[in-house]
């Protein structure tokens, strides 16, 4: 089963090591990596002084190296929300509101921790609305490869199969490591089932074994350019056909021809449809011999 494109996000979001790596690369107002000693999961039930219930995609405790505490509420998202804003306001008012009635050691009712409110959006179209937002398609890039966090977002911006595989090839030295197993099957989920999808291969099976996934990756240029030879010669019979009918039927079949083929991608069938053209006594015979099809 394909998880959806958050879901498959939110196994980044719960890992704390993730974090780690993505307030090292992107920090935050007022917080980032080097000011951190410890991070622990908090709840992310948050029920309001109404009983209405809020519920990030992640909750996480931060511990500093001053004493000080923060909070970071993550949120995954994959299409632009107009709701957004106010779905941030209301989480980060409702868990102030929790930490105003349970404040932890060291604060007062006019001193409480600072929350910040992240989201983490993979979308295509541009999303402007929300204050602290990180785009992984749009991020940019500071190198390297030892951060999990940059790593993601290299593989999010890619378009073609040879910059996948740049991308995703520094995981090898991630994949073994049973400290990090966890996110190692995130990383293999998140290529199986967002970044092949986005590029239009949708015959992967699915796989949490990263090892196995970038071996998948290895061999995919040989079927990459499989589908690119199969898609030309489809690109071409989708051209071609509209002029077959036309001289054989006249431009009204022909027009009408070229809409019912247009979202046709099997070419076989459409190779069937040059044959139709042929042996077809009449236009409306062809088209429905199509519909039949």
């Amino acid at each position: 089963m394909r998880l959806p494109r958050d879901a498959a996000l939110k196994q980044f979001a719960l890992n704390a090591d993730f974090l780690w790596h993505l307030l090292r690369a992107y920090p935050l107002d007022g917080l980032d990596e080097a000011q951190i000693a410890d991070i622990k999961p908090a709840s992310a039930n948050l029920i309001g002084p109404d009983l209405s219930q809020r519920l990030p995609d992640a909750a996480w405790q931060i511990g500093l190296r001053d004493g000080s505490l923060a909070w970071v509420l993550l949120e995954c998202q994959a299409e632009p929300d107009p709701t957004m804003p106010f779905r941030a306001l209301h989480s980060v008012a409702t868990l102030g509101l929790k930490l105003s009635r349970d404040r932890p050691q060291g604060y007062s009712s006019t001193r409480l921790p600072p929350v910040h409110h992240l989201t983490l959006y993979t979308g295509r179209r541009v999303l402007t609305h929300v204050c602290q937002l990180l785009n992984l398609r749009r991020l940019p890039d500071p190198g390297g490869n030892e951060n999990l966090a940059v790593l993601l977002a290299r593989m999010q911006r890619c378009e073609d199969p040879q910059a996948r595989r740049r991308a995703a090839a520094p995981l090898g030295a991630w994949a073994a490591d049973a400290a990090h197993a966890e996110l190692a099957s995130a990383f293999a989920a998140w290529i199986t089932q967002v970044i092949l999808p986005d590029l239009g291969i949708m015959d992967i099976r699915a796989s949490d074994n990263l090892t196995e996934v970038l071996e998948m990756l290895e061999q995919e240029p040989r079927r990459w350019a499989d589908r690119m030879r199969d898609e030309g010669h489809r690109s071409g019979l989708v051209a071609l056909l509209p002029r077959l009918a036309r001289k054989r039927f006249g431009r009204g079949l022909a027009e009408r021809l070229e809409g019912l083929i247009e979202g046709i991608t099997d070419t076989d069938l459409l190779e069937n449809i040059g044959e139709w053209i042929i042996v077809c006594e009449s236009g409306e015979a062809l088209l429905a011999r199509l519909r039949e099809a």
